[in-house]
């Protein structure tokens, strides 16, 4: 029973980070898309660095 629970905690703590950076991943692909180009080095407008 306790492994189980185990599985559990770790499923709620892994789904959703791996969730959250496909999504993140798949939004960055289409603004590159759009942009038509590698926005690698682009300015990071909350840093103002390159």
């Amino acid at each position: 029973m306790t492994a189980l629970i185990s599985i559990g905690i770790l499923l709620l703590t892994v789904l959703p980070m791996a969730w959250y950076y496909a999504a993140l991943g798949k939004r960055i692909s289409a603004e590159e898309k759009k942009a038509g180009r590698d926005l690698t080095n682009e300015v990071n407008p909350f840093t103002g660095g390159r």
